[in-house]
């Protein structure tokens, strides 16, 4: 869901790391992985994100880079400029108790937080960009075999964030400042065997391949904005999805994955 309230589906291609959301000095990577899963009576031959990859650069500073995966929600690790790694940690999804734990420098924040046993959220904000990072349990979980999956949101925290550069990715062109949501390809999850195939054709620029990225930390993709000084939005006239005029933009965006009649 981007966001205007746009709504496309993304598979992405197996294990492949895709740009989901590209600012000056803000970088949101995330790994894609094909399973087949179980929504109640469907079943689903689909995707989910399973890891996240976000470079920070602070002003006169090495980009940070932070990492975070579904198979180990209890933990994120901040690499520092020289290699320098910092582990977050809190209880693990067994346990069911609340934990935090965090790390700010210059602006910087990073949190790791549990509220109870079955979802950790991992926050990363540079005061004008923030990315949240849920690890959750699939839906229909107990069929599902407990599996777990990343959701990821973004949110423009200061107002003009995208003034000089507006912000690019899979989820992030949609902060484009405009009045207009543009609906792109979804996959039908009418049958009982659904095998999906949509990937953001008609609300993306470009496609799909022009947002994978060669290495977890690389900036370096079609529409890449990490080193920008002036970058104006996409041009959403050229999009071929449905357009829907919006009263305003709702400065978050949403990538995740669900029973589709719940989003």
């Amino acid at each position: 869901m981007g966001a205007h309230g746009d709504k496309f589906d993304f598979k992405g291609a197996d294990h492949m790391i895709y740009a989901m959301f590209s600012a000056r000095d803000f970088a949101v990577n995330a790994r894609f992985e094909h399973d087949v899963y179980s929504l109640g009576r469907t079943e689903v031959h689909g995707s989910f994100i399973t890891e996240s990859f976000v470079s920070v650069r602070l002003a006169g500073r090495d980009p940070l880079h932070v990492a975070y995966s579904a198979a180990c929600p209890h933990s994120a690790t901040i690499t520092t400029g020289g290699h320098h790694q910092i582990a977050l940690a809190i209880s693990p999804f067994d346990v069911n108790e609340a934990a935090v734990d965090s790390y700010e420098l210059d602006g910087l924040r990073v949190q790791l937080s549990k509220s109870h046993m079955n979802e950790a959220t991992l926050l990363i904000s540079n005061g004008f960009w923030q990315v949240t990072c849920r690890s959750r349990l699939y839906p229909y979980s107990t069929t599902n075999h407990g599996k777990k999956r990343l959701d990821l949101s973004f949110m423009q925290l200061e107002e003009n964030a995208a003034a000089k550069v507006a912000p690019h990715g899979v989820v992030g062109q949609t902060f484009d400042g405009d009045d207009f949501a543009v609906f792109g390809a979804q996959d039908d999850y009418t049958s009982n065997v659904v095998v999906t195939k949509a990937m953001g054709e008609g609300a993306i620029e470009g496609t799909a391949a022009d947002y994978v990225v060669k290495s977890p930390y690389s900036v370096d993709f079609a529409y890449s904005r990490f080193d920008a000084e002036a970058a104006t939005p996409r041009d959403v006239s050229k999009l071929s999805g449905v357009k829907k005029k919006v009263q305003h933009a709702r400065f978050m965006a949403t990538g995740t994955n669900d029973n589709p009649s719940d989003i």
